[in-house]
């Protein structure tokens, strides 16, 4: 029924039509829309534990491949954060709406979940296992990164989305400077 209803997305949004045609699609009478609790906003959780899984296949491949292999950390975040950001580029010019969405009070715990469980990924697949408060730090820095950058790409015209990926470069450059100034302090990155 995900995968039905994804087709329709981009044309309809994260909304009942695109249950609704989802559901048609598969021959399905339309109440089968509430497979997804909560209407739209359990289609975004859906897509996103869906995402999550493809996400995490993808980078286990690539991790077989041996292609992180010689990256230094920021280097690994990088090319973490944008494949996770490609994902969604077919939604992407629908995904405003989904953040419109998942920032209702009702589902601000859930987004906050998928914002927290996307950054860990990329953490954890880029080789951070810190034990003390930088694990806090560097997530929180991460999520503004990578929300920040999900944003823009929502607005980027670019051929493939390269002004997104300069974008996120000169973000990650940002954080990395904050990093460097808590090393200094005595902290880490």
């Amino acid at each position: 029924m995900l995968k039905a209803t994804m087709t329709f997305v981009p044309e309809y949004g994260w909304s009942m039509q695109s249950l609704l045609h989802g559901a048609r699609a598969l021959g399905y009478p339309s109440v089968v829309h509430g497979v997804f609790p909560g209407g739209e906003s359990g289609l975004i959780d859906a897509y996103l534990k869906d995402a999550r899984n493809n996400y995490t296949c993808l980078v286990e491949e690539k991790l077989a491949k041996g292609e992180l292999e010689g990256l230094s950390m920021n280097e690994k975040v990088k090319l973490l954060t944008w494949l996770r950001l490609e994902m969604n580029k077919p939604f992407i010019k629908k995904w405003p709406e989904a953040l419109a969405i998942m920032a209702q009070p009702s589902n601000v715990s859930m987004s906050l979940k998928h914002l927290g469980d996307i950054v860990d990924d990329i953490w954890y697949y880029a080789g951070d296992r810190s034990p003390d408060m930088n694990w806090y730090t560097k997530r929180a820095s991460l999520a503004a990164v990578y929300s920040a950058t999900e944003l823009y790409m929502t607005q980027d015209l670019s051929s493939d989305y390269i002004e997104t990926e300069k974008f996120l470069q000169r973000r990650l450059g940002d954080a990395a400077w904050i990093g460097s100034t808590a090393n200094q302090r005595g902290g880490k990155f």
